[in-house]
């Protein structure tokens, strides 16, 4: 039997959208093994065809980083229908002919977008084809959804809750093109639920010890000081940093020694291990990290946020008391401190309250939908499927 082709197609600027591509591909991957062919693939960086959209998308770090109102400004002045519609219109004219050469070179039976950028051009790259090729949409914003996401050309958008939902449904998008599933994270949230201290013993971690795990990453600027904030914790306690690329906390905390154990890594395959081992994740605000640490059920200690796209990320998580926001090193310690007093049942709480909004199936959601597109009778492709198989 032929293998299922599926494109998954994804974009660099920032780290979630590439994470949930690759996580829908994987959990595909498990659920029909030697039945799929995936191929992720970002069109703007991975090909040889010029366009103004590489240095934009190759200098978003940069300006988030350095530029945070400048950032903010542009992305509320354009977050409408309104506008999202001029900006579609370019982005038609600009990536429609890369995505057009990627869709007849790879000859998919379905698609998968996981950018913005790329709904509007995909659309109209399949006006090209004389067949029906579903083309399906996953949101990794949890909360301040921008505008941009909700053109009408894909056949299904999966998102991460309610309030995207209210987002979409506001935008013109009709409810039956809507699925509830979560922000897709690795399949390993769902597949490998395994005791905690038995997993922090194979990661070299102790495993009677109060986990506290930190994430980083090149926007990550201050994280170092939170972690020296740990020493003043009167409890027995151990961390472990995944630097994420960061080379300068990597190398600063190589050498250095704290009173408590400490684990360093810069970059790590089996991110899904560290979080479900761990107590409490300290990171910023990122809509494929906070899912993540939902995913795994710990309590989020968010430590930074992209003013306008990560807000939302902020009041999704304080609304459902999953985690806190702290703003320096006195609010660091005493959020520690609270939530390990009266023999750690705040912590627990707070981390009931993260599994009950975490969807550590997301990605198996989404895989099942794509599988059921291209297994529908061919009288069935003639229209877009109306219905799926939906996740809490």
């Amino acid at each position: 039997m032929r293998k299922k082709r599926f494109l998954i197609i994804t974009s660099d600027a920032g780290y979630g959208h590439r994470s949930a591509a690759v996580s829908v591909s994987k959990a595909l991957e498990v659920l029909f093994p030697g039945q799929v062919d995936c191929q992720v693939t970002n069109p703007i960086q991975e090909t040889d065809t010029p366009t103004v959209m590489k240095p934009i998308e190759k200098g978003y770090d940069l300006s988030v980083r350095y530029g945070p109102g400048l950032y903010r400004l542009s992305y509320e002045v354009s977050d409408s229908r309104f506008m999202s519609e001029m900006v579609e219109g370019a982005l038609g004219i600009i990536l429609q002919k890369i995505l057009t050469e990627a869709i007849a070179s790879f000859k998919p039976d379905a698609i998968l977008n996981t950018n913005l950028m790329f709904n509007k051009p995909i659309g109209k790259a399949l006006q090209e084809f004389d067949r029906y090729i579903p083309a399906y949409t996953v949101v990794t914003d949890l909360a301040d959804v921008h505008s941009l996401w909700f053109a009408p050309e894909p056949d299904l958008f999966f998102l991460a809750n309610e309030w995207v939902k209210v987002k979409a449904l506001e935008n013109g998008v009709p409810e039956e093109k809507l699925v509830i599933s979560g922000i897709p994270v690795s399949p390993d949230f769902a597949l490998n639920q395994v005791d905690k201290q038995a997993l922090r013993g194979s990661l070299g971690l102790a495993p009677d010890r109060l986990t506290v795990l930190f994430v980083g990453s090149g926007r990550v600027s201050n994280l170092e000081e939170y972690l020296e904030a740990l020493e003043g914790i009167d409890a027995p306690v151990q961390a472990a940093v995944i630097a994420g690329g960061n080379d300068g906390l990597y190398k600063a905390l190589i050498g250095r020694s704290f009173n408590f154990p400490l684990e360093v890594r810069n970059f790590e395959r089996n991110v899904p291990q560290w979080m479900m081992a761990a107590d409490v994740l300290v990171t910023k605000a990122g809509g494929l990290i906070v899912s993540e640490g939902l995913a795994a059920g710990v309590p989020i200690l968010l430590i930074d946020y992209l003013p306008g796209q990560e807000e939302g990320n902020v009041r999704y998580l304080l609304s459902h008391q999953a985690g806190a926001l702290v703003q320096n090193v006195g609010e660091f310690r005493a959020m520690m401190r609270y939530w390990l007093a009266n023999g750690d049942k705040n912590l627990l709480r707070a981390a009931q309250a993260s599994a009950s909004v975490g969807h550590p199936e997301a990605a198996m959601t989404v895989a099942k939908a794509l599988w059921e597109a291209v297994n529908l009778d061919q009288d069935s492709k003639l229209l877009p499927p109306k219905t799926v198989t939906t996740a809490k």
